[in-house]
């Protein structure tokens, strides 16, 4: 499926819109949803083509799963293929462990992100892609927010919405310009690296299978999407990455090292990058601006956190916006603080957790031979991350 927008730039220009949403990843997706099934004016800006491939794990957790059903979405995964997931096995230097997984699936970024951008526009939102939309800066408490539109490094109008919603990933693009809302990126943030390929042999990385090869310096994801798909995610270190011949020799590098098979497809995919991944927002509010999924901070996933974390913010923004839409005040900032925090902060405890279990090889050694005879010791982790 390929999207087109739903208007040009000169006639989102001439509208008045009570929302903007910058961003149509998951976060701002199910947002603009939720607040055109609401009756509310939005206008979704993406500055890329959908479909279109994302530096991701591609996996959904049984959290995402249940949120995506509680708003009628959860059609959209058996319809597209999307491929259940039953275990998760870490590979280290040859040792392996596996853990039962309560439920998941996963799903290219490229059929998920086209779906939920289209469920936004059959619920009315207005979309507009192509286009790069910068929020402009305003010491002054006023009525409403102003985004510069940019198309091909050129200025193509400006559009006025009383409520933005800024959830354009990492980096926040569309805050270059407004003060107070800088990022806070960790000193030993790992960057990501990701590809996906057609395979012919399958046997390797069967699906319902998310595979992990840990390394000292980083750690490789494969999972097999819909179709012939596999997907590979990575976090690399940046002093590891740089002795590298590139990302795709730190990859097989990391893959080596563990033990993991290697496939001849991985050596010809073009693989891409992020910046470093483990960063966050200091202050994710402001006036008549909320940010949230990746643009807000993000932590390195293992199982789907992310995704469910997008998700869940979206929906939990769209039941704020009326509310800002009649009177924004300080008590409904400290609102979104609130829930930002449940959704994500709270839950990340075992993704910082296991984020450090993994950077020491002393660690990762002890704890997949205690996995390996222990495997319910595992359990309660799997769950809090998937719930």
């Amino acid at each position: 499926m390929t999207l087109t927008s739903s208007l040009n730039r000169e006639t989102a220009c001439g509208q008045s819109w009570d929302v903007i949403v910058i961003g149509a990843g998951p976060a701002g997706a199910v947002a603009a949803r939720q607040l055109a099934l609401q009756k509310l004016r939005t206008l979704l800006i993406e500055r890329k083509t959908f479909p279109r491939y994302k530096v991701c794990g591609c996996c959904l957790n049984q959290r995402a799963i249940n949120a995506l059903q509680q708003i009628g979405l959860g059609q959209l995964l058996e319809s597209a293929g999307a491929v259940p997931l039953t275990q998760f096995r870490m590979q280290y230097q040859g040792r392996k462990a596996a853990v039962s997984l309560p439920g998941g699936l996963a799903i290219s970024r490229e059929v998920f992100d086209t779906l939920l951008v289209q469920s936004a526009i059959d619920a009315g939102a207005a979309y507009l892609q192509e286009t790069s939309a910068t929020i402009v800066d305003s010491a002054e408490k006023r009525s409403s927010r102003t985004v510069e539109l940019n198309f091909q490094g050129h200025t193509a109008g400006s559009v006025s919405a009383k409520i933005v919603l800024a959830a354009d990933g990492l980096g926040h693009p569309s805050l270059q310009n407004c003060a107070g809302f800088d990022m806070q990126v960790a000193s030993d943030s790992r960057i990501g690296v990701g590809a996906a390929f057609v395979v012919k042999n399958q046997s390797s990385y069967p699906a319902g299978l998310i595979h992990m090869a840990i390394h000292k310096s980083g750690y490789v994801g494969l999972v097999r999407v819909e179709g012939d798909l596999l997907n590979l995610a990575a976090a690399i270190d940046r002093d590891f990455m740089k002795q590298c011949a590139g990302p795709a020799d730190a990859v097989l590098q990391i893959l080596r090292a563990s033990e993991s098979p290697l496939l001849p497809e991985m050596t010809e995919s073009n693989f891409k990058g992020t910046l470093p991944v483990t960063r966050k927002t200091l202050r994710p509010v402001g006036n008549r601006l909320f940010i949230l999924g990746d643009a807000a901070g993000y932590l390195e996933p293992f199982t789907g956190e992310g995704m469910a974390n997008a998700i869940t913010e979206g929906m939990a923004v769209a039941q704020l916006v009326p509310q800002g839409l009649r009177h924004w005040d300080s008590a409904l900032e400290q609102k979104w603080l609130k829930a930002h925090y449940a959704l994500t902060e709270g839950r990340l405890f075992w993704c910082r957790w296991l984020a450090r279990l993994l950077r020491s090889p002393a660690a990762v050694g002890w704890g997949l031979r205690l996995f390996h005879l222990f495997p319910g010791m595992a359990r309660p982790i799997v769950a809090r991350l998937n719930h």
